[in-house]
């Protein structure tokens, strides 16, 4: 008994009981007893109240090799929120744990015996010694920690693979942190032993000890230990990658061990092995885009296009790339559209309307402007929505397909931040649609707005010295012509971006890359990717740009026009309204940029 902590005879009884256990459990079946064992607990004092704050603390937290502690703690909190100061939460939290806490997880540490609860505690009392206990780290807690999980590693008490899998590297790792050599080669051979199981029966899991052993540089490994898991792994690579075998055939399998021996051959400067195991991941997803639809065999042949480049063989990539174009063409014949419905009000449109388009053009210019540019942290919320309500999308890669190849991949919300936003504003330059046409309308109704108010509006900060092309390009636009109307204000809209970073003092050219002592006028990229131009305009136009001209995740204009990639049935009423919204913008770009920045 620590002084001034006192468990509860009934959770004393629930960590007896567990600990003279021979039955399986885990920390959640330790943690509901503990739950329940303190729901019937009446009226306790404050050192019981302690008590049960340390037991339940002990299993609450989660042990993750791959988690993030906030505390850069190997146990950490299950989730996190935000207080109503502001404040950032844990759940559960440390915050405020007085240190017999910690002292009371090292007694038990010493006195349980059964390896689950022993390892646990010890580990416990190791890893938050400074934090908890604000003391140095015992290494005896590591030894203990150390032997109890290695013998834990047991199927006796842990069944599963994975959990042996994180009760052994979690001992090999404790022991190269207090340099024990004896405790790191013990944990080394039970690493192998588990390995050698997932190599017999195929259980998954083979990566973790060649991960550990072969990419840490303190791992002890002989050259003898890592030329057996490097056959292993050759073993397992002509195992999953055997398109005779149907029922064990694994692309991607084959992909994750190839990557792993791909990054040891490279290592030890053996090419040819590096480029015989790209030709098998190529001859493999190439094998496996046959199985499958168009649509499947379109994102599947680009590993194989990357690989067979990777492994030296350009006719080889060349072919599939070819045959992945023909299948994107197929893909598209297969795609089913998708339809929802949004009731909007006469009324509701109404109000907007009327607020933005007011008495004073001028003013009218300014509000059109700045109604339609969403703010960055608006679609930042509506992306971090989507891990609630739409958790499965939120969290897939997704693949964008043109005629004829992958025109862009936007990966997970956690993954790809700048690509789910570029989406969430491609996807409100959709939604706005209906509210520019009606504003757009009632503009041009109260106003008889003319080609030379939106141009000389647009040339609000000098952006044009001549403004021929951009009259050209409205009257175009409200003549109906749209072909004509695209095809020269986005050039011009270009031109406008150049000048504003002539304006900030930087160059406006740069080097050719292929003719020395040749410059080139900078591109839309050039500058939308410049960090130092992205910080002058500010988030909100920066994305806005990228989204609508320059990003492949976006709309990208500039490129499909400039390449000759916008279709007739792309180039809409709709689109002409943007490119128009883009010049008012243009007119208050530096007033927005220093709002909003």
């Amino acid at each position: 008994m620590i002084d001034g902590l006192v468990v509860p005879p009934d959770m004393e009884n629930v960590i007896r009981r567990f600990d003279q256990s021979a039955a399986v459990f885990d920390q959640y079946d330790v943690q509901q007893a503990l739950r329940e064992a303190r729901e019937a607990l009446k009226d306790p004092s404050q050192e019981e109240q302690l008590g049960v704050w340390a037991e339940r603390l002990a299993f609450g937290l989660s042990a993750d090799q791959t988690a993030q502690s906030p505390w850069k703690t190997y146990f950490g909190p299950i989730g996190s929120g935000v207080s109503a100061d502001g404040k950032t939460v844990y759940f559960p939290d440390i915050a405020d744990t007085p240190p017999v806490v910690a002292l009371h997880w090292a007694e038990r540490a010493r006195t349980t015996t059964h390896p689950v609860l022993k390892s646990r505690y010890a580990d416990l009392a190791w890893d938050m010694a400074p934090l908890i206990g604000k003391m140095r780290r015992d290494p005896d807690m590591a030894r203990i920690a150390i032997d109890a999980y290695l013998v834990a590693v047991s199927p006796e008490f842990m069944p599963e693979l994975h959990d042996q899998f994180e009760a052994a590297l979690r001992a090999f790792d404790l022991s190269g942190l207090i340099n024990d050599p004896d405790r790191r080669d013990q944990a080394k051979q039970t690493l192998k032993e588990l390995h050698r199981v997932t190599i017999k029966d195929k259980q998954g899991h083979w990566w973790h000890t060649f991960e550990r052993l072969m990419e840490d540089k303190n791992s002890g490994v002989t050259d003898e230990e890592k030329q057996e898991l490097v056959s292993d792994f050759e073993a397992l690579l002509s195992y999953y990658s055997d398109t005779t075998a149907p029922n064990h055939f694994n692309p991607h399998f084959t992909r994750e061990i190839a990557n792993y021996l791909i990054k040891y051959y490279a290592r030890h400067k053996r090419p040819d092995d590096v480029k015989r195991l790209h030709e098998v991941v190529a001859h493999t997803f190439e094998h496996f885009a046959s199985l499958g639809n168009a649509m499947v065999a379109s994102t599947m042949l680009q590993t194989a296009v990357d690989s067979y480049r990777n492994a030296g063989k350009p006719e080889e990539s060349h072919r599939t790339r070819i045959l992945m174009q023909e299948k994107i063409g197929e893909a598209r014949s297969e795609m089913v559209p998708i339809e929802g419905h949004v009731q909007i009000s006469n009324d509701d449109v109404e109000k907007f309307v009327a607020a933005v388009v007011v008495d004073d053009l001028g003013a009218t210019f300014a509000k059109f402007a700045t109604e339609f540019l969403p703010a960055r942290r608006d679609l930042e919320k509506q992306v971090k929505a989507t891990l609630k309500h739409a958790p499965l999308m939120a969290h897939i890669k997704q693949t964008i397909l043109a005629d004829d190849h992958v025109a862009a991949v936007i990966g997970s919300v956690g993954e790809d931040k700048l690509g789910r936003l570029l989406q969430q504003m491609k996807f409100s330059f959709g939604f706005s649609a209906l509210w520019l046409l009606e504003t757009f309308n009632r503009m041009l109704e109260k106003h008889d707005v003319l080609p030379e108010h939106i141009a000389s509006w647009a040339n609000r900060h000098c952006l044009f010295d001549d403004l021929s092309l951009l009259l050209d390009g409205v009257r175009a636009w409200l003549a109906g012509d749209l072909v004509k109307a695209v095809h020269v204000l986005v050039p011009q809209i270009e031109h406008a971006l150049r000048s504003i970073v002539a304006q900030l003092g930087r160059p406006v050219t740069k080097a050719h890359p292929k003719v020395p002592g040749v410059s080139v006028a900078i591109g839309m990229g050039d500058i939308l990717y410049s960090d130092e131009i992205a910080e002058a305009l500010g988030p909100d136009l920066t994305l806005y740009f990228l989204a609508l001209y320059a990003d492949p995740r976006g709309l990208n204009l500039r490129n499909e026009v400039a390449h000759g990639l916008l279709g007739p049935a792309e180039i809409s009423d709709h689109l002409g309204r943007l490119l128009i919204h883009t010049l008012l913008v243009l007119g208050v770009w530096k007033e927005m940029a220093a709002k909003r920045r």
